[in-house]
């Protein structure tokens, strides 16, 4: 679980970098009346909310996984 939790950190730091990389260059090849880093930011955003969600969905089925043969049933 520990990989899960670490990999997604490196996951979301890369986001991070290629939204403001792609911002960057999108502002320089497309340029528009707002800047392009907001859209790649927010794309990032919705990426890393979803990498996080099935870390957390994936953690919570072991652990109840772990309980239910602990248990015995």
């Amino acid at each position: 679980m520990y990989a899960l939790v670490v990999g997604a950190n490196f996951e979301s730091i890369t986001y991070i970098i290629a939204a403001w990389f792609a911002g960057d260059w999108l502002d320089e090849n497309y340029p528009r009346d707002f800047t392009w880093s907001i859209v790649t930011y927010l794309l990032g955003l919705i990426l890393i909310i979803r990498s996080w969600y099935v870390m957390f969905r994936i953690m919570i089925r072991a652990q109840n996984r772990d309980k239910n043969e602990g248990s015995g049933s």
